[in-house]
């Protein structure tokens, strides 16, 4: 699988171009292989909803934790709380970093 980047940031930011030109097939491959179709369905529905500028806006203002082989990229609301997360694995087999939840 070709597809996501040799950091976690650059995945993100792959991710996050995607989702700015509306290509939600192409954004769904940065997920992990096993949760491809299921996002490539639910990011359609954010698109046809007109939500995707929003998502990019939160996920440009995420702050990365990382652990090892973990990314997360947390979404932080106005009183410290983490109101959404982005976690990330780096593929053992590629090196690819790879969307695991959102």
């Amino acid at each position: 699988d070709p597809y996501g980047g040799s950091t976690p940031e650059e995945t993100l930011q792959l991710f996050i171009d995607a989702l700015k030109k509306g290509d939600t097939d192409l954004a769904a491959k940065y997920f992990i292989i096993d949760k491809q179709e299921e996002w490539r369905a639910d990011l359609s529905k954010i698109a046809e909803r007109n939500l995707l500028g929003e998502m990019v806006r939160d996920l440009e203002r995420a702050e990365l934790t990382l652990k090892s082989d973990t990314a997360f990229f947390s979404l932080v609301g106005a009183d410290n709380t983490v109101e959404s997360e982005l976690v990330m694995h780096k593929s053992e087999a590629s090196g690819r970093w790879k969307i695991t939840e959102l």
